[in-house]
């Protein structure tokens, strides 16, 4: 017997099944299509204890069946050349749900066609190349505010993909027009002022914007070029020491390009998100929406093991490393070739900053001295780096070995109050 829970359970879960004797096959596949339909998520199946023990009587599914993707909504590309000719400055935002699309490279022709910026959320990193002229920077992370000013000269915002999980239009949109382009609709009850909802397949909608001829706007690209100049200068200030600013840049020139780099929440998460730029996508790896630490070392093991050819590298922060330092015995007895790299400051360094910008005294923040690592946590090796060409040199030590390491890179707290939260 199948019995379908999904309105008990929509809040929660994507559907419910419970099936007690026959067709146990035809509802796993059914579940696992509609698991990684979109919206990809979670479907719960509840078995009997004497269905789950019995002896299976049915083949072995093969693979799960695809359901048909959805279409475009009908007359999106029209809707949006209406909206393109009468702004004069837009503005396109990717967000998660445009990382599950096959059609980056349509969006990327779109943008070029009509000589449009971008900007991305921190999920979306690299689905589209960062290193390109019309990008931006990421939204509500480290020097936010730098971003947000070239958001708010756009008078129409293209959102692509959007999934406010990560960041509520509310917090970024004002009341700039919207044009929400997604698989799912806009949230219920949102402020935000949304001229038109595309929703549909995103696909079919941005191969259908690719083919949009050209229409004027005035935005002007040496204005994009001071942008990215100033932010990266801005993301950069005087340091005691050596800064988490300082270690992102060697990782990223030390790094492949391919590299898949796996962090952790905190202050770093901002810096982190801003900063280091990648082209391609699956290669910034990190949680937000309901963020926890201790996400980046077990993130980088999940990635080794689904790429054991990939170069992958978790870096995170040393209250972070402190909640899972113990992943470590796993990824030694599972041979994973990963190198942490802690930045220790001592603090709790998104605490601390709060702390700062609300006028409080520090409290419940320091987490000790910035003492010597011993030479290994549960056999896997640590080197210390005080300086960038100590790190350079730990960083080719661990990428030769054949299993995991420890490199605690020793920075200066103080720049996180320059770059975390700049209003």
């Amino acid at each position: 017997m199948l019995i379908d829970h999904q309105a008990l359970f929509a809040p929660l879960t994507k559907a419910s099944y419970r099936f007690e004797e026959g067709h146990v096959a035809d509802v796993l596949a059914r579940a696992l299509a509609l698991a990684l339909a979109e919206p990809p998520g979670p479907v719960h199946l509840e078995l009997p204890e004497d269905v789950g023990v019995a002896e299976a009587s049915e083949r072995p599914i093969e693979a799960a069946p695809k359901l048909a993707p959805d279409p475009a909504p009908a007359g999106v590309a029209e809707e949006v050349r209406r909206l393109l000719e009468a702004s004069r400055r837009p503005l396109v935002v990717t967000g998660l749900t445009f990382t599950r699309s096959a059609a980056r490279d349509q969006l990327l022709r779109f943008i070029e066609t009509q000589r449009l910026p971008f900007v991305t959320t921190m999920h979306a990193k690299g689905f589209l190349p960062e290193s390109h002229p019309a990008c931006l920077g990421v939204m509500g992370r480290a020097r936010r505010t730098d971003v947000q000013r070239m958001i708010e000269e756009a008078d129409l915002l293209l959102a692509v993909g959007f999934d406010p999980v990560e960041i509520d239009y509310e917090e970024w949109a004002g009341r700039t027009p919207v044009a929400h382009l997604s698989t799912e609709p806009v949230q219920p009850g949102t402020d935000a002022n949304v001229v038109y909802e595309g929703v549909g397949g995103l696909d079919g909608t941005l191969a259908a914007l690719a083919e949009l001829e050209p229409v004027e706007n005035r935005w002007d690209p040496d204005a994009w070029n001071a942008h990215r100049t100033a932010l990266a200068a801005a993301l950069r200030p005087k340091s005691a020491g050596m800064a988490a600013y300082h270690v992102i840049d060697v990782l990223r020139d030390v790094l492949p390009a391919d590299a898949i780099l796996a962090y952790d929440v905190g202050a770093h998460t901002h810096q982190i998100a801003t900063q280091w730029s990648t082209d391609l996508p699956h290669t910034a790896v990190s949680t937000n929406g309901w963020s926890s630490m201790g996400y980046g070392m077990p993130a980088a093991y999940a990635a080794k093991l689904a790429h054991p050819g990939r170069t992958v590298l978790a870096l995170v922060g040393d209250g972070c490393f402190q909640m899972t330092v113990g992943e470590l015995a796993t990824a030694a007895r599972l041979g994973l070739a990963v190198p942490t790299v802690v930045l220790n400051d001592g603090w709790l360094g998104l605490m601390k900053v709060k702390q700062e910008r609300l006028g409080y005294g520090s409290s419940g923040a320091v987490l000790g001295e910035q003492a010597e690592p011993p030479a290994h946590y549960f056999g896997v090796p640590v080197r210390a780096a005080r300086d960038e060409g100590a790190l350079r040199s730990a960083l080719a030590w661990a990428l030769g070995l054949d299993g995991p390491s420890v490199i605690e890179a020793f920075i200066d707290v103080g720049p996180y109050s320059e770059t975390v939260f700049d209003q």
